[in-house]
């Protein structure tokens, strides 16, 4: 029957990769959807598997969708995966499932690695009340009013970021959120991988500065004082 999964991939450990996604990958899928082949291929030779790919990724036409629902039609187990993390979280992976869902073939999720998840349980801030916004502008004005919109939102604000962008994105964090606790997460799970704490203006003051390599995640605690 066919079927799609929706499977996490590393972030940069392969040890992070599920039991039950390589199991799935081995015994059920018959060709997977990427939005990158050659990382994929990576992860399964490390895996030992071999399926096809086609690439499938934020920039690919609609085509590429039609193309993985007339593979469930023709009765494959079809597979999306990501460069690295969980699929629908920021990338096309919400257009195929809603395709998929449309069609009324089964969608299951294969949970695992995700920077926004793994940012938030090493952030030490209690608050419940989170927004995801992925990548913010890449134009300064804009990217200040869309931290501008955000900060009427009492919360944990999560955001991803280049490394060409990181200084640019806490001047801005600094004049939008100046005295709110920051945490920046740099290379999740890798060998590199570091946490750095503090306000936007502690953190731009660092001597020596923290390493301008790598993807970066930031969690912002927007804690309103109470009057």
């Amino acid at each position: 029957m066919s079927h799609l999964y929706i499977i996490a991939t590393p972030i940069g450990n392969m040890e992070d990769i599920t039991l039950r996604a390589s199991r799935i990958l081995k015994n059920e899928v018959d060709l997977i959807f990427c939005e990158d082949t050659r990382q994929t291929r990576k992860l399964l030779n490390h895996l030992g598997i071999n399926l096809p790919l086609i690439s499938l990724h934020s920039h690919s036409p609609e085509s590429k969708i039609l193309h993985a629902i007339n593979e469930l039609k023709k009765g494959s187990t079809v597979a999306y995966l990501t460069d690295a993390g969980t699929p629908g979280i920021s990338d096309p992976g919400s257009r195929l499932v809603r395709e998929a869902v449309k069609n009324n073939y089964a969608v299951t999720p294969l949970p695992g690695p995700s920077a926004l998840t793994a940012a938030l349980s090493i952030s030490g801030f209690p608050e419940k009340e989170v927004i995801f916004t992925g990548f913010l502008s890449k134009k300064e004005g804009k990217r200040i009013n869309e931290l501008k919109a955000l900060a009427e939102f009492e919360g944990l604000l999560v955001i991803y970021e280049s490394p060409h962008r990181i200084i640019k994105m806490l001047h801005a964090i600094n004049e939008v959120f100046p005295d709110k606790e920051i945490l920046i997460a740099r290379e999740i799970t890798k060998i590199h991988e570091e946490f750095i704490r503090g306000t936007a203006h502690e953190i731009l003051s660092m001597d020596p500065p923290f390493t301008q390599k790598g993807e970066f995640t930031l969690v912002i605690r927007n804690k309103k004082a109470r009057s």
